[in-house]
């Protein structure tokens, strides 16, 4: 029996540009993509003449096949490197890259750096407030915008930086622990009993959670004004390399194993649920979709599926190609999915609501 082809190849978008993709995020329905090479490219999910899901006469769906997408809109913003992306809704996007600047990019793709940080150097970028500030690190050296800046050191050079939404706490994670950086209160650290890999912030920026280098995870919580409580959820034996949780922040996803891990933390769960299909290598990102019990989840070798944090099945996006996926990133709405690749393969696909069975519709498992 054949196996039907990906989602991806028949209903969205596709280009190759042979640069690694570092980071996306969506203005209404436009896709950035901030790529290794300091450029940012453009897309969006439908065209016209594109391709489109409609209802079949008589019940069911059908897809109508459509011309091929146009060619990527790119431009070069941030000199060598870029670092990380940020959404302005309305505005285009903002990206900071290794030169420690902060540009805004337009949707005709016209850019202005807006600020710098003083030395002039990152090897870690996070854009927090929709632009309105921003941190870089450089090994143990972290910098906050601001007037004027905050610069401080963390024990060991920094593996991860993280903004909430506000972008009034940042969460940074070095080799030995994270720091936690408020505008209100400054300092406080945060003990982790492995290596740190990645970092999530959940809905009302009252949870952090930190995946280890034993595929554990560490969350904390930040609820009660002056304490803070923390578990320590068990994991699959592998390094965390990406964490999602869902659109309550009551449940977690990590990457790292051969299949989604899934944590309930009302009250917390500490051994993990397995969900989807089992993958022929790691799991390299997570994403959860922001209104649906749904998970994306793209491999080490390129391929990306979609399940239900209970379920034992997936849809199938993408096939294995075009090195790891480094980046999903779902729209506001979570009608589109941008996917990108260590390799380069940039891809935007549509998802309507019409594709999703009704026992799907709540947010939460």
């Amino acid at each position: 029996m054949m196996r039907p082809q990906p989602l991806l190849e028949v209903l969205g978008g596709r280009w190759s540009l042979g640069v690694p993709v570092v980071a996306a995020a969506w203005d209404a329905d436009l896709a950035g993509f901030a790529l290794g090479d300091g450029s940012v490219a453009l897309a969006r999910a439908e065209w016209d003449g594109g391709p489109a899901i409609a209802p079949r006469r008589g019940g069911g769906l059908e897809l109508r096949p459509g011309v091929p997408p146009p060619p990527l809109a790119r431009q070069s913003v941030q000199g060598d490197s870029c670092l990380a992306l940020s959404a302005r809704p309305g505005h285009g996007f903002v990206t900071g890259g290794g030169n420690a600047t902060l540009t805004r990019v337009s949707a005709d793709l016209s850019a202005e750096g807006v600020a710098g940080t003083p030395d002039g150097r990152a090897e870690h970028f996070a854009i927090g407030g929709d632009g309105r500030r921003h941190a870089t690190a450089v090994g143990s050296s972290v910098t906050v915008s601001g007037d004027p800046p905050v610069t401080f050191a963390t024990p060991a050079p920094v593996v991860a930086l993280l903004f909430d939404e506000t972008g009034d706490r940042l969460g940074v994670a070095d080799e030995v622990g994270v720091t936690l950086w408020t505008a209100a209160e400054g300092l406080n650290r945060l003990e982790t009993p492995e290596r740190p890999c990645s970092l999530a912030w959940g809905a009302g920026n009252t949870r952090l959670a930190c995946g280890l280098a034993t595929g554990a995870v560490e969350v904390w919580d930040f609820s009660e004004p002056g304490t803070i409580y923390y578990v320590t959820l068990t994991g699959g034996g592998g390094r965390v390399p990406s964490l999602s949780f869902d659109p309550a922040g009551g449940h977690l996803a990590a990457a790292g194993g051969t299949r989604v891990l899934c944590w309930a933390l009302d009250p917390p769960s500490e051994q993990p649920r397995a969900c989807g299909t089992t993958a022929r290598v790691p799991i390299t990102v997570v994403a959860w979709h922001p209104n649906r019990a749904l998970i994306a989840a793209g491999t080490e070798q390129g391929a990306v599926s979609i399940t239900e944090p209970q379920g034992q099945d997936a849809l199938h996006l993408r096939d294995e190609g075009g090195g790891a996926v480094t980046v999903l990133a779902w729209s506001l709405d979570g009608s589109r999915l941008a996917i990108g690749t260590a390799g380069g393969d940039l891809g935007v696909l549509p998802l309507p609501d019409a594709l999703f069975r009704p026992r799907v519709q709540e947010a939460s498992p």
